[in-house]
């Protein structure tokens, strides 16, 4: 994931999250359609702090 390359095709929209952008992924979805949301907020909460070197 050093270079990351979207197919420009294929997505209208993309973005950078952390732990304060997560509500993003909530936006125009149905209650109990939160699939992408608690996927992005596992791999946010379990990722390395790389602030301290980690």
């Amino acid at each position: 994931m050093g270079n990351p390359d979207l197919e420009w095709s294929k997505h209208s929209a993309f973005g950078w999250f952390g732990p304060g952008d997560l509500e993003r992924l909530k936006e125009n979805r149905a209650p109990g359609e939160f699939l992408i949301h608690d996927l992005i907020a596992r791999a946010v909460r379990d990722a390395p702090d790389r602030t301290r070197g980690a």
